[in-house]
């Protein structure tokens, strides 16, 4: 699959699972970056490119993201594992 059209259907699935738009970002300096602003009208959520390398990574960026967008804010790392045990 194009890395385009990957990325396109990343940000598809964010939107369908929380309901909301988002801005979605490639960081090629910081591979393995995942932020998000969540204080602005259209969330941006910044994904480092080894989701385009490595498929635990792209999964794990995307139920983080999900996460921190349905509560507001993001999610602690203790809060996060708990939610992974549970899928």
């Amino acid at each position: 699959m194009d890395d385009r059209v990957f990325i396109q259907r990343v940000k598809e699935k964010i939107e369908r699972l929380t309901g909301q738009e988002i801005d979605l970002d490639i960081d090629h300096d910081n591979q393995s970056r995942m932020t998000l602003e969540l204080n602005i009208p259209v969330p941006r959520v910044v994904i480092g490119a080894d989701i385009l390398e490595h498929a635990g990574f792209g999964r794990l960026a995307i139920e983080y993201a999900v996460a921190s967008i349905k509560r507001g804010a993001e999610v602690s790392q203790l809060e996060f594992q708990v939610l992974l045990s549970r899928n």
